[in-house]
């Protein structure tokens, strides 16, 4: 069921695709600014970004800093919007699938990796790179991943090597009253460089998916951002579509 905030947010969402279909707010224009949106539909401005991210995620407006966000497109691209996998189904399949920690970094994020995994530009973040194994598969390496999430919940990476079965943003969840309310999933083709190859025990320069998910809670804030690479074999996306209604 989705909560009152997931709907407040999805709200805020359709409302601003029916006045860019409509053309009040035309395609090559700036929709108005964070502030005038929170003004106008009374909400955070957490609320606004996750309505945004929608709709940059189905390619109707473009984010640019110091410029705002322009209206690209007038309706939805291909008109087909995507149903996820629940949240419920993404912590079932970390069940089965263990973390092996490799490496823990501190870092401030800088406006490439930033824009790239949506996190604020000059935040103070740790990254938790680990191999996923299959646990149902004598532990045969899944993938690699590499979690992020703010300075201030570090203390969250010891529960991470005690249950290397929970999604760290679950555990981030339980620790600091962060319920896990939508998960944002980005995948896109790569090629597997040597080293990943040789830690994934796959062939140097086969195909690969990686997958960025961004986790958030009720208010549409972020709470930890996972990025995944597998090789193309060991990683199948099944998702279904439906068609809009007009």
């Amino acid at each position: 069921m989705e909560s009152v905030s997931q709907r407040r947010y999805a709200a805020v969402a359709k409302d601003l695709i029916e006045h860019i279909g409509s053309g009040h707010y035309p395609v090559g224009s700036l929709l108005p600014t964070e502030f005038e949106l929170c003004s106008l539909y009374a909400v955070s401005r957490h609320t606004v970004r996750a309505a945004i991210d929608q709709l940059q995620g189905q390619g109707m407006v473009s984010r640019r800093k110091r410029v705002g966000t322009r209206v690209e497109a007038s309706s939805p691209k291909g008109g087909y919007s995507q149903a996820m996998a629940s949240v419920a189904d993404l912590v079932q399949v970390a069940e089965t699938h263990i973390r092996d920690i490799q490496e823990v970094r501190e870092f401030v994020a800088d406006i490439a990796l930033a824009r790239r995994l949506g996190l604020e530009p000059g935040g103070h973040y740790f990254c938790v790179s680990s191999i996923k194994v299959d646990a149902g598969d004598g532990n045969a390496p899944l993938c690699w991943t590499d979690v992020y999430a703010e300075q201030a919940y570090v203390d969250v990476i010891s529960d991470a090597r005690k249950h290397p079965d929970e999604l760290i943003a679950a555990l981030i969840g339980k620790a600091y009253s962060r319920h896990i309310d939508v998960v944002d999933q980005q995948v896109r083709p790569v090629q597997l460089g040597a080293e990943l190859a040789t830690s994934l025990k796959a062939q140097n320069g086969a195909l690969g998916l990686a997958i960025i998910r961004q986790y958030r809670d009720e208010q549409g804030v972020l709470i930890a951002v996972a990025e995944s690479v597998y090789p193309a074999d060991r990683f199948t996306l099944t998702m279904q579509m439906k068609r809009d209604k007009l």
